[in-house]
C-alpha cells in the first residue's frame, strides 16, 4: 500500500481498486504513535504518593471515598477504576465486612394452654364468576384451630376484617 502511494497513486483510487474501505487504507498508511510511558509512570508515582497519604489519614476509606478525597484535597480528577487498581497494587484496599446470614429457625408458635386465649386472622380470595373476586376473612382460635368468626365480602377493606373480629368476640 505504501509503495503504491510512493508511486503517485491516490488513496481513494487504491481503495476502490482493492475494494477496501478508504479510512482503513488511510489507517494502514499512518505510523503508529507510541505513548510516552515515562509521563504515565511519573503521574502514577505522584498519584500513588497521594493515595498512600490519604489512606494513612483515613485508614477505613475505600477506593471510592479516596477518589472523592483526591478531588477535594488535590483537585485530581481520577477514574475510580484507576484508584482501585493502584490501591490493590499497593495493598491498601479495605476489606468489606462479611455479614453472616441468620440461621435461627423461628417456629412462630405462641404457646397456648386453653381455648379463646389467642386468635389468628386469615384472608383468602375466591373467584365468584361474573361477580369477580370475593374475599373471605376468618378469625381462628389458635388452641383448637376452630373458626370463631368470619366475614365474606366483595371488597378487601379493613372494615370487613373488623367485622369478622367482632363476630369472633360476640361468639
Amino acid at each position: 500500500m505504501a509503495q503504491l502511494v510512493k508511486e503517485g497513486f491516490r488513496v481513494p483510487v487504491i481503495a476502490k481498486a482493492l475494494e477496501l474501505n478508504r479510512t482503513y487504507c488511510d489507517s494502514l498508511l499512518k505510523k503508529p504513535v507510541k505513548k510516552a510511558k515515562k509521563a504515565v509512570i511519573e503521574k502514577d508515582a505522584l498519584l500513588k504518593q497521594r493515595i498512600r497519604h490519604l489512606c494513612e489519614r483515613f485508614p477505613r476509606y475505600g477506593y471510592r471515598r479516596i477518589k472523592v478525597m483526591l478531588l477535594r484535597q488535590y483537585s485530581m480528577q481520577v477514574n475510580h477504576k484507576r484508584v482501585h487498581r493502584l490501591m490493590r497494587d499497593m495493598g491498601l484496599l479495605v476489606k468489606s465486612p462479611q455479614r453472616e446470614a441468620s440461621r435461627k429457625k423461628r417456629s412462630g408458635k405462641i404457646p397456648v394452654s386453653q381455648s379463646n386465649e389467642h386468635f389468628q386472622c386469615d384472608m383468602t380470595k375466591i373467584w365468584c364468576g361474573k361477580d369477580g373476586w370475593g374475599y373471605l376473612f376468618a378469625v381462628i382460635d389458635a388452641y383448637d384451630r376452630e373458626m370463631v368468626g368470619y366475614s365474606f365480602s366483595r371488597y378487601c377493606r379493613t372494615e370487613e376484617l373488623l367485622h369478622a373480629v367482632d363476630n369472633a368476640f360476640n361468639y
